[in-house]
């Protein structure tokens, strides 16, 4: 009689994203996790300091011309307004910026610092194998490219915590931050990055899929441009060109590029994944599969 085989053993949770296994990794977790909510609590002070202190700096003298026209033809109206409780588009802009401006500036952040680490991980993983393209180096082989592999995780790690920071927020003021859209996107990119910690996969795949967030930076200046008054100037429009060159540049050029690498230069190796890091090959589909879907939307879109 046979003896029955044992069930497969899986990494535990993240541990393939440092150097001293899962522990280790959720400690770096929730230390990111903290970061993103009191960089969150200090721009929020921040603004509400600065349009006390400086709203004409801050916010475009349109919006208060606006105010004064108004008055001027209505006078009555503008009793009225003030005694339905109904905001002027100076104080509107006010109460946009210091309810939804401290997200955008957190994401803006965010997006600078993970844009920067993003092209030095496509650096530092340029002259790397296939293999070593699409997984972390065990600590056993000398030579290997098992560094650049932990900075990677190091940046998916931070990117997770980022995430889910988010989705809290989102779930908190929910919908004024964003929809069921925003919120499916950050569970299903949260369940891959969860994945690839775990299970120490794709590092050369995240570096060209993280540049992306180079168009954001802009979408974030692009946002606050459009809520503090300045719908007609030249900045805008700058802004605009810039976050439509770089939406190009890196969400449809650079990710074009990783999709012909992965899938057609790299077909053997990512098709072994399963059997280099124990990967169940459904996750592999899943993760694949998302990449795919993303890089149809960034087209389409």
């Amino acid at each position: 009689m046979s003896a029955s085989s044992s069930p497969p053993t899986y990494p535990q949770f993240m541990e393939n994203s440092h150097d001293d296994g899962s522990i280790a990794a959720l400690q770096v977790f929730f230390m990111f996790l903290c970061m993103w909510e009191i960089l969150y609590h200090a721009a929020k002070y921040l603004l509400k300091i600065g349009l006390a202190r400086f709203p004409n700096q801050i916010l475009d003298s349109s919006l208060s011309n606006s105010d004064n026209r108004k008055h001027d033809r209505n006078p009555q109206s503008n009793i009225d307004n003030h005694t339905t409780h109904s905001r002027s588009p100076l104080d509107d802009a006010k109460h946009t910026l210091l309810q939804r401006g401290p997200s955008y500036i957190v994401s803006f952040l965010h997006s600078i610092y993970a844009t920067w680490r993003g092209i030095m991980h496509l650096y530092h993983l340029w002259n790397a194998s296939n293999l070593d393209k699409l997984l972390i180096p065990g600590k056993e082989i000398i030579d290997s490219y098992r560094w650049a592999g932990l900075h990677v995780a190091t940046t998916n790690t931070l990117f997770l915590s980022y995430l889910v920071y988010d989705l809290l927020h989102i779930l908190l003021h929910y919908p004024k931050l964003g929809g069921v859209d925003t919120i499916i996107h950050h569970v299903i990119f949260a369940s891959c990055s969860v994945i690839n910690g775990t299970f120490g996969i794709m590092p050369f795949a995240f570096g060209w899929l993280i540049v992306g967030e180079a168009s954001t930076i802009f979408l974030n200046a692009r946002w606050f441009l459009l809520k503090s008054g300045r719908q007609t100037s030249d900045l805008l429009n700058k802004i605009n060109t810039l976050f439509a060159a770089t939406f190009f540049l890196t969400r449809i050029g650079i990710y074009s590029s990783g999709i012909i690498h992965l899938f057609y230069n790299s077909l053997p190796e990512l098709r072994s994944l399963p059997t280099q890091t124990g990967v169940p090959i459904t996750l592999v589909g899943m993760t694949c599969g998302c990449m795919l879907l993303g890089w149809a939307l960034n087209i389409l879109w």
